[in-house]
């Protein structure tokens, strides 16, 4: 399962990037502590939103 990290976790991933990881450790572990979100298009479309405004 791909994931986008929102936090840096140590051994798996920094914030903001996109990442695939096993889908048990992405729905037990990851998603419900808010560590990442799942990289679906929608997802994707606000990461790349967000990052074009932090630039201004």
């Amino acid at each position: 399962m791909r994931v986008i990290f929102q936090k840096d976790v140590k051994g798996q991933g920094k914030k903001g990037e996109i990442k695939e990881v096993a889908e048990g450790f992405a729905r037990n572990y990851l998603i419900p502590k808010g560590l990442a979100i799942p990289a679906t298009e929608s997802n994707l479309k606000q990461m790349a939103a967000k990052e074009k405004s932090e630039e201004r």
